[in-house]
């Protein structure tokens, strides 16, 4: 028995309401069951009832046991002196409120059919990492689809909620923050981290005052990433001479990362930190301030251009310092600017819909995901083997959000595709 079950039993409204009472014999009359609440406080908000010859307004909590509420310290807690009904499995104790005024019990656990139990069990104890998996072709193709569509904005939210971390920690900084996400993303999964952590120990102001000159922004670049002391070629002692004089004009000597904090292991020399590292110094060196083309942007092709840039000659021939090897392109490839689009551009947008309160922000978010080629990798391809076949990125957004926030979570109840199966 989870309390997830009993929120989907009272939000479904699915147990036997005849001749519905209290714990001590008050009739009750659901008229509203409330607004299922996600956040903290009790779980429906702004119910209406008719207990007794009372009609009451309120909020509804669910818990296992009535002593729950104690254990949760709910009779301290002021937030919850206007609930109306506790809804539990199991009446183990009388409870009070903040207030001192004793809270009306309903008793779910006799009123509720046992194969209702059993499929949500199925569902949850399903060792598969997509539970409803062997079902899953019993589910009408609109819960489907509705539910990615819901997940799929969800997922931008998500995201947006990291932004305006970033951004708070920036002090409202748009411009510091953008530079610092894309740097992120730069790294993609592999070296995300220490690339957030060189844009964090690195101002973008001091790289926009060396734009102009890419061999400075080299320097500072690679001379904070750690790479310059090992660097003993012509290019790399250039760089490095650069890096001294800059490190000590701006006061950088002890926020330099260490060599080892970047990897190699098991990456093609493609993607190898230093190329991306050469590449992020290309992008930042074209592109003095981004964050106002990535808002404003009038089409894909238009953010395409952005990325238009070549890598130093240098780099056009290695992969990194001393280690020489032809590059295939001078440039950033189509599938990378795909994901920093989907993972850097579109996040911002939502973001920033979400900073102004103006909602055509989400809707060109939306509109740049769905434009873009749908992702391939192993979540989307299980899905696909499922039949869900993405459309777009958007699609494909949405399905690994759903993979990762609801299936690993077992979150079944709260999904439209789980709920559907259980209540088939």
């Amino acid at each position: 028995m989870r309390e997830s079950f009993l929120h989907f039993i009272w939000q479904f409204q699915k147990f036997n309401a005849t001749l519905l009472t209290t714990s001590d014999g008050l009739p009750i009359q659901v008229y509203s069951i409330g607004n299922y609440n996600t956040d903290a406080g009790p779980d429906f908000l702004n119910a209406k009832l008719l207990i007794g010859d009372i009609t009451w307004y309120g909020h509804i909590e669910i818990h296992l046991k009535s002593s729950d509420w104690n254990r949760h310290k709910h009779q301290h807690d002021e937030a919850y002196n206007n609930v109306v009904l506790h809804v539990v499995w199991e009446h183990d104790e009388e409870v009070q409120m903040a207030n001192g005024q004793i809270l009306p019990v309903l008793e779910l656990q006799n009123r509720i059919k046992p194969e209702l139990l059993k499929k949500c069990n199925q569902l949850i104890k399903s060792p598969d990492k997509i539970p409803c998996a062997t079902q899953f072709d019993q589910v009408k193709n609109i819960d489907k689809w509705s539910m990615l569509e819901q997940v799929g904005v969800m997922r931008l939210k998500q995201k947006s909620e990291y932004i305006h971390h970033l951004l708070e920690k920036n002090n409202g900084n748009w411009e510091e923050t953008t530079y610092q996400l894309l740097a992120k993303n730069f790294g993609f999964k592999a070296n995300e981290e220490p690339f957030l952590k060189l844009a964090q120990s690195l101002n973008h102001k001091i790289l926009i005052k060396h734009a102009e000159k890419l061999e400075q922004v080299e320097a500072l670049i690679f001379g904070m990433a750690g790479f310059l002391p090992g660097a003993n070629e012509d290019y790399g002692l250039e760089l490095g001479k650069e890096f001294d004089y800059l490190s000590k004009k701006y006061r950088l000597d002890n926020l330099v990362l260490m060599k080892a904090e970047w990897k190699f292991l098991r990456l093609r020399p493609g993607n190898f930190p230093t190329v991306r590292l050469a590449q992020f110094a290309s992008f930042l060196s074209k592109n003095v301030k981004c964050f106002d083309q990535f808002i404003h942007f009038a089409d894909q092709k238009e953010l395409r251009m952005m990325f238009e840039f070549e890598v130093s000659s240098y780099w056009l021939k290695h992969y990194d310092f001393g280690k020489e090897g032809n590059r295939s392109t001078k440039t950033i490839g189509k599938s990378s600017i795909d994901l920093i689009m989907i993972n850097s551009v579109a996040p911002l947008l939502a973001a920033y819909a979400q900073y102004t309160d103006e909602g055509g922000y989400m809707d060109k978010a939306v509109g740049l995901l769905q434009s873009l080629s749908p992702e391939k990798n192993h979540i989307t391809k299980t899905w696909q083997e499922l039949g869900m076949k993405s459309k777009d990125a958007f699609d494909t957004q949405a399905l690994i959000g759903l993979r990762n926030d609801f299936c690993l979570k077992k979150k079944c109840l709260s999904c439209k595709i789980g709920v559907s199966l259980i209540n088939s």
